[in-house]
């Protein structure tokens, strides 16, 4: 809704009116506002808030009762004439919806509206032949609460006083035809006679009058241009130029792209450009700014949109026009750029990930060939995959198969996208297009393949259950094993640990192995097997007392010894530390044996400690004393180590904590 409530008493050049604007439904009131001042004559002026831009479409545009160069008096009855630009802002942000403006509009005749260029402020900046242009250096600040153009305002003969927060242009008196104005809407697309598609706002799109039509005898290329509507278009920059190339397919272009360095401000600079690239040998240096692309425009659009704008241009060729500005102009927010990275290869981990994957090379003439579909397959989950081929096409001839499944098109891996990007990809792509494909196997030889795998499990499992020779049999994990050793009245050479009056209770262990004895000669126990059972006598510690466990290993065994093992897989143990003061000179009372797991306590003396007493047993592995491993030391070291301990003691104990897997006695 937009009310306006004129001053029908003013009179002369000026006119104060009120003006409600409300926003409801739109995103914006879109005025863009600055400080500046307006000369009255040579020796006066007046300073205060004035419009210097609107946005089309917007309240402030529908009204038709603001202009560009309007000054703001009051807003929402709050005098902001000396306000600051900022102070202003603060005030709309917080008005919610809806607005009052007191306007102050200078020269209000019919004859000035009829020829003023800012007709209800969105206006197309013209740059005549016969025109200079002259920058104002008394603009302010700006701040924005909506998109606008930077507007630019004549010196109209009849207008009194020169808004200087804009550009202002002097010229020479010309007749004007009735098309010298460009009022077209500019916002959205449209095609250009060779049946590309621009933006409305593009040079491509730019109307020249008669005079300027005359005066261009250069033939509009396919995107609408020619260097008389790029000036006009783009009148208030420098040193325009138009480039054009051939884009080559799997090549980067090689530069770097960059932002304006007033952060209030949106800009496409370039920022670098790689040696290697194939801009190198093209009119471009860093400190350009992009202001289009194949009739896509990039001026005051943010430098990382332009990056999907160059990928999603359609076609081998690219037209730049770029702004060539002076070192010292500002504009850039970084430094050139001198070094690039060196290129790589983003598609070389397919190769890792999937060894039977392949390049093909398919040269797009019009069309490729093929048709994708995004689905499933058991061998490698979802994906894209060649659905058809057309009959006698390149990608046919390139051995391209139904049902290959496409990892990546150019350096662009398609592992992860859905149709629309994988296809998207496909008709972007122009020239010899490399895609990486993988061929895969149909659901019939897949199931083939899986039961005949599973049929020669069976058969290993089959195999595993056949009673073994215990004399050679190999003892496997979480299982229990039958094995015979051969002795010949040779010592076992073992230390075990279990038994009812024992910190271990639940089964006979293993924990050190003598290299010198029969079992070490056997090598196939290991440290932290369970014994189950001896020459067919289950081994049950929790009615057997230490000793009497004990007494099994150390007996004489005249050829062979039968014992049933379980190697658990992960070893059954528990862990826990020790503390305590050794005094100097006197002795630990333990004796120890070294071995991979640390140092085994083989035998133990009462009273020395009662800490020792209370915690450890014989059997125990001592893992780390004071924080030093002792796994895989000699016994010199660890003798070293216990005897020159002085003071605090602290050791970490590993000990064997078996699951029970021998049944009570009856």
């Amino acid at each position: 809704m937009v009310q306006f409530q004129g001053n029908p008493g003013a009179g002369g050049g000026e006119h104060i009116h009120m003006v409600t604007l409300d926003k409801t439904g739109k995103k914006s009131f879109g005025i863009c506002i600055v400080r500046g001042e307006v000369k009255d004559s040579p020796n006066t002026k007046t300073t205060g808030i004035f419009i210097k831009g609107i946005v089309p479409d917007s309240p402030a545009h529908l009204c038709a009762k603001l202009k560009v160069g309007d000054r703001i008096l009051s807003l929402n009855g709050k005098d902001v004439r000396n306000s600051t630009e900022q102070a202003v802002i603060d005030l709309i942000k917080e008005a919610d919806y809806k607005i009052d403006l007191e306007i102050h509009t200078f020269d209000k005749s019919e004859e000035s509206n009829k020829n003023d260029p800012r007709s209800n402020g969105y206006m197309q900046a013209k740059n005549k032949f016969n025109q200079e242009q002259t920058p104002n250096n008394n603009m302010g600040n700006m701040g924005t609460m909506g998109a606008g153009r930077q507007p630019t305002v004549r010196n109209d003969p009849k207008r009194n006083a020169t808004f200087s927060a804009s550009q202002r242009v002097k010229h020479v008196p010309t007749h004007y035809d009735e098309d010298d104005e460009d009022t077209r809407d500019m916002t959205g697309r449209i095609r250009t006679e060779a049946g590309y598609e621009i933006d409305r706002a593009s040079a491509g799109n730019c109307k020249l009058n008669k005079q300027e039509k005359e005066r261009d005898k250069e033939q509009e290329d396919e995107f609408g241009y020619t260097m008389a509507k790029i000036n006009k278009r783009y009148n208030m920059m420098k040193d325009l130029r138009r480039i054009e190339f051939e884009r080559q397919a799997n090549i980067p272009l090689g530069i770097a792209l960059a932002g304006h360095k007033d952060r209030q401000k949106m800009a496409c600079f370039i920022a670098g450009v790689d040696p290697k690239g194939m801009l190198a040998n093209v009119d471009v240096k860093p400190g350009d700014e992009i202001v289009e692309v194949n009739g896509n425009v990039l001026k005051n659009r943010c430098h990382l949109n332009a990056t999907a704008v160059f990928k999603n241009v359609e076609g081998e060729k690219l037209v730049l026009i770029t702004s060539r500005r002076k070192p010292n102009d500002e504009g850039m927010c970084v430094k050139p750029i001198k070094k690039f990275p060196t290129s790589s290869d983003e598609t070389k981990f397919l190769f890792d990930q999937f060894p039977k994957a392949r390049t093909v090379q398919v040269r797009k003439e019009g069309f490729l060939g093929i048709m994708v579909i995004y689905g499933k397959h058991v061998e490698v989950g979802n994906g894209i995959f060649v659905s058809d081929l057309r009959e006698g096409s390149n990608a046919e001839a390139a051995g391209i198969k139904v049902g290959d499944m496409l990892l990546a098109v150019n350096q662009d891996v398609t592992l992860e996208s859905n149709y629309d990007e994988a296809t998207g990809l496909l008709k972007r792509a122009e020239g010899n297009v490399t895609m990486i494909l993988l061929t895969l196997k149909s659901e019939e030889s897949i199931k083939a393949e899986k039961e005949v795998e599973e049929k020669k499990k069976e058969e290993a499992k089959k195999e595993e259950e056949k009673p073994q020779e215990p004399a050679t049999a190999e003892i496997k994990p979480n299982k229990k094993v039958l094995i015979e050793v051969k002795v010949d009245k040779k010592p076992l050479g073992v230390v075990v640990t279990g038994g009812k009056n024992n910190h271990v209770r639940t089964g006979c262990v293993i924990t050190h192995i003598y290299p010198e004895g029969a079992l070490a000669a056997d090598n196939r126990l290991k440290i932290f097997d369970h014994i189950c059972d001896i020459n067919g006598v289950a081994v049950h510690c929790e009615s057997l007392t230490t000793l009497k466990v004990h007494q099994l290993f150390h007996v004489t065994y005249e050829k062979t010894v039968n014992f049933t093992v379980y190697r658990a897989d992960p070893p059954e143990l528990e862990k826990f530390n020790v503390d305590f003061m050794k005094k100097s000179g006197k002795e630990l009372g333990l004796s120890l044996t070294p071995n991979e797991r640390g140092c085994t306590i083989s035998d133990m003396i009462q009273g020395q400690y009662p800490e020792i007493d209370n915690k450890l047993q014989r059997g125990d592995i001592i893992t780390k004393f004071n924080g030093d491993s002792l796994e895989g030391c000699t016994f010199p070291v660890c003798y070293a180590l216990f005897k020159g301990a002085n003071g605090k003691i602290s050791m970490e104990v590993t000990r064997p904590k078996p699951t029970l897997r021998t049944e009570a006695p009856k």
